[in-house]
């Protein structure tokens, strides 16, 4: 299967930059095409590790009504609360991979995600596991708060984000407009009601959806009561996911999926030829933050960042 991949090409004109982005999809929908409904689930679950549950609870919104079932409000809670686990994983990942791309290594750091990351697997082998069979009925279950834990992540990766952003100047100096923001966007940000996101907002919109998924694992069905999401859609943590499918037959034909990062990657690089230049002995550190501005969208794939030929990956380090 073609491996995913993305980059941007940034070249450097006498009247600016001009990006030009570049993203490589598997054919996913292919491998669906010509599935029973259960294949379909199935198979989603295998290919996606990243949004796993936004993946398959979008197909699922899609398959019930075309078999006539309606899930009931608990059950609905129940996957609402498995997706609220992912967004929380997703973006504390986010924000420690930030940290680890742009400060000195920490031990104490390194200790917060190991511990977090058993606590979260934990959570999620509680989780109902029929919960995505269609006409499945089932119940949000009884997780241990996570909030206990917003002292630490604040202390040992937010704050240090926002200071090194903040001490290279780059928390204001790279941000999204907001006719761009709203043509393309649909993510943290965008959901947030963000106008002009700079890289300071973007953080914060990650810290913010963070710990509103921590509270809605208590709340089931708190995440999508607001979003309010349509049949083929759902709010992954990255942003809007959208399947399209026709059935044949109780099989499925035509499957389309569009993911959030086709519209991030469009949005970061109609941005960034608007942005003031760099004067050319600030290049090299202007370029190592686009790097991380490009971390705080939270692609779903890792994008390299290309220059006349030379490949600096999104995930550099950019150490102290």
């Amino acid at each position: 299967m073609t491996p995913a991949s993305a980059t941007l090409q940034l070249i450097r004109q006498s009247d600016g930059l001009k990006v030009e982005p570049t993203l490589t999809l598997p054919p996913v929908p292919l491998l669906l095409n010509g599935l029973a409904p259960e294949g379909v689930l199935e198979r989603l679950g295998l290919i996606y590790r990243q949004c796993g549950e936004a993946q398959r609870w979008a197909a699922l919104s899609l398959i019930e009504p075309q078999r006539g079932l309606c899930p009931d409000a608990a059950t609905e809670a129940a996957r609402d609360q498995a997706l609220a686990l992912e967004w929380a994983t997703e973006h504390s990942w986010q924000l420690w991979r930030i940290a680890h791309e742009l400060l000195p290594p920490s031990p104490s750091r390194l200790a917060l995600l190991t511990r977090w990351r058993q606590t979260l697997a934990q959570h999620r082998a509680a989780l109902p596991s029929r919960r995505y069979q269609p006409g499945a009925a089932v119940a949000p279950v009884a997780l241990s708060p996570l909030d206990d834990w917003r002292g630490e992540w604040e202390r040992e990766v937010m704050a240090p984000i926002q200071t090194a952003v903040a001490e290279r100047g780059w928390d204001t100096r790279f941000y999204t407009p907001a006719d761009l923001i709203q043509r393309w966007e649909s993510g943290p940000a965008r959901r947030l009601g963000m106008q002009a996101p700079t890289l300071a907002d973007r953080l914060e919109a990650l810290w913010i959806e963070l710990w509103q998924a921590v509270d809605a694992l208590g709340q089931p069905g708190a995440l999508t009561a607001v979003l309010k999401p349509q049949a083929g859609e759902r709010p992954a943590a990255r942003g809007t996911l959208r399947h399209l499918c026709r059935w044949q037959e109780e099989r499925a034909y035509e499957y389309q999926i569009r993911i959030p990062t086709e519209g991030t990657l469009a949005a970061i690089a109609a941005s960034l030829p608007q942005l003031p230049p760099p004067p050319p002995s600030e290049w090299s550190q202007w370029r190592q933050g686009v790097a991380i501005w490009v971390l705080a969208h939270a692609p779903c794939l890792e994008v390299q960042i290309l220059e006349t030929g030379t490949e600096i990956p999104s995930g550099e380090h950019h150490h102290a």
